[in-house]
C-alpha cells in the first residue's frame, strides 16, 4: 500500500458512500478494488465490528491523540517504495480510523450540503452512555443483563446463544425436546444508546433500535409467528406461506409472509410508520387494511388513520448503518432521534425553531459534543450541552 494510493482510495470510498462519484471516479474505484487487499479494506470499513476493533487497537498508539506523530512517521517513509509490516499495519489502522471519523461528516442545511472540516481532527470516544444495560426477561421473569464481552455464551440449557460482541441473541438452536406445551415468551428491553439483534427460531431476524422493547416466543409454534414491538425495529422475515409472520404494535398489526421492512412506533412521535423494502406487507389499524409495495410507507396516527406514500428507504433505515438520516425533516423530529441515542433532553429557546427543516446524515457513532459542534457550524443555530440538556438558540 503506497501512501498516495491510500489517499486516493479513501477519497473514492467516501465519495461512493455519499453517492457523489463521477463516472471516471467510479471506474477508477472499480479498478482499484480488483486488488484483493483494497477490496478487503473496503469491506472492513463497512463493518462496524472492524471499526470498533480498530478503535481499540489504535488506542495502543498513545491514545490516538498524537496523530501528528503518525503523520511524521508516514512522511519519513513516503519516499520508500516498500513499507515494513509494522508501518503498513499502522497506516492501515489509522487510515481505517480516519475514514470512520470522516464518514461521520454530516450535511446539515435546508438547501446545501456541508461537510465537516477534515483538519485538526480530535478523536474522542464517548463513554458516558451505559451500553451494558440491554436486558432480557425470561419466561419465569428472571432478568438477565446482556453485557458486551466479545464472547458467546449459552443463556440457558435450551441452547439460546448470546454473542455479546455482535450484540446478537440467537434462538435457532433451541432444543425442541425441552419445549413445554405452553409457549414461553421472552422480553427484550433495549435502552437509549443501544441496539440489539435477535435471530428467531425460524431464522428470521430483527434489529431493535434504541429505546425499544420486543416480546417474542422462544420458538414459533402454531399457525402464526407473532411478536410484539414498541419503538423501532427492522425485520427480515423468512418466507413461510403456511405460517404468516405478524408484528403487533400498539394500535396496528403488520402481516407478512417473507419480506424486509421497518416499523417505527414511539410514544413521543405524532404518527407510527411501516416502511417496506422488499416483498409485500399488510398493515391493519382498526377496521382498515392497506397493502404496501417496496419503497412505500404507511403512517398511522393514534386515531387509526393511515396514509400511504413513497419514501426514501435509505433514509428510513439509515439507523441500521449507524447514521441519523433525515430528508427535509423537522428539527424536533431530528432531535428526538438524537436524544434517544445519547440519552439527553432538548430545550428550544426560540419559538418556532423546532419547525425548521433540515437534510442530513450524521453518524450516530460520533461523540455528542462533536456532533453538536458540527451542527452549530453548519447551521445558523447554536447547540449547547449542559447537564444532559441540549439547548438550541438562534445565532
Amino acid at each position: 500500500m503506497s501512501i498516495d494510493s491510500i489517499h486516493i482510495i479513501l477519497d473514492l470510498i467516501l465519495k461512493s458512500w455519499a453517492g457523489t462519484l463521477t463516472q471516471p471516479e467510479e471506474e477508477r474505484l472499480d479498478e482499484l478494488l480488483e486488488d484483493p487487499e483494497w477490496a478487503q479494506l473496503k469491506r472492513d470499513l463497512e463493518d462496524d465490528r472492524f471499526i470498533m476493533g480498530r478503535f481499540k487497537e489504535y488506542e495502543k498508539y498513545d491514545k490516538i491523540a498524537d496523530f501528528s506523530c503518525f503523520l511524521k512517521r508516514i512522511r519519513k517513509h513516503k519516499k520508500r517504495r516498500i513499507l515494513t509490516t509494522s508501518v503498513r499495519r499502522t497506516i492501515y489502522v489509522a487510515a481505517s480510523l480516519l475514514v470512520f471519523i470522516m464518514a461521520g461528516g454530516v450535511w446539515w442545511s435546508e438547501r446545501t450540503t456541508v461537510d465537516f472540516p477534515k483538519e485538526n481532527l480530535e478523536v474522542v470516544i464517548e463513554t458516558t452512555i451505559d451500553r451494558s444495560s440491554v436486558r432480557l426477561i425470561l419466561g419465569d421473569n428472571q432478568m438477565i443483563p446482556l453485557t458486551h464481552k466479545n464472547e458467546a455464551t449459552v443463556l440457558d440449557m435450551r441452547g439460546i446463544l448470546h454473542s455479546e460482541g455482535l450484540r446478537t441473541l440467537n434462538y435457532k438452536y433451541v432444543k425442541n425436546d425441552t419445549l413445554e406445551s405452553v409457549v414461553e415468551y421472552h422480553t427484550l428491553i433495549v435502552p437509549k444508546g443501544e441496539r440489539q439483534k435477535v435471530i428467531f427460531s425460524d431464522s428470521s431476524w430483527v434489529v431493535l433500535n434504541a429505546q425499544s422493547t420486543m416480546k417474542y416466543p422462544v420458538a414459533f409454534r402454531g399457525e402464526e409467528r407473532k411478536v410484539y414491538v414498541e419503538g423501532e425495529a427492522y425485520f427480515e422475515v423468512t418466507r413461510d406461506e403456511e405460517h404468516p409472520f405478524i408484528v403487533s404494535v400498539k394500535n396496528f398489526d403488520v402481516r407478512v409472509l417473507g419480506t424486509s421492512f421497518n416499523v417505527m412506533s414511539y410514544d413521543d412521535e405524532f404518527a407510527s410508520s411501516v416502511t417496506l423494502l422488499t416483498g409485500q406487507v399488510e398493515t391493519t389499524s382498526g377496521r382498515d387494511t392497506v397493502r404496501l409495495l417496496p419503497g412505500e410507507q404507511v403512517s398511522i396516527t393514534s386515531d387509526n388513520r393511515m396514509t400511504v406514500q413513497k419514501t426514501d428507504i435509505n433514509v428510513v433505515v439509515s439507523w441500521m448503518d449507524g447514521k441519523f438520516g433525515f430528508s427535509n425533516e423537522r428539527l424536533d423530529v431530528i432531535m428526538r432521534k438524537i436524544c434517544r441515542w445519547y440519552d439527553v433532553e432538548v430545550l428550544y429557546a426560540v419559538p418556532g425553531i423546532r419547525e425548521r427543516r433540515f437534510t442530513g446524515a450524521p453518524a450516530s457513532t460520533m461523540p455528542l459534543k462533536e456532533l453538536l459542534e458540527a451542527l452549530s457550524t453548519t447551521t445558523n443555530l447554536q447547540f449547547s450541552l449542559r447537564d444532559g440538556m441540549i439547548t438550541i438558540k438562534q445565532n
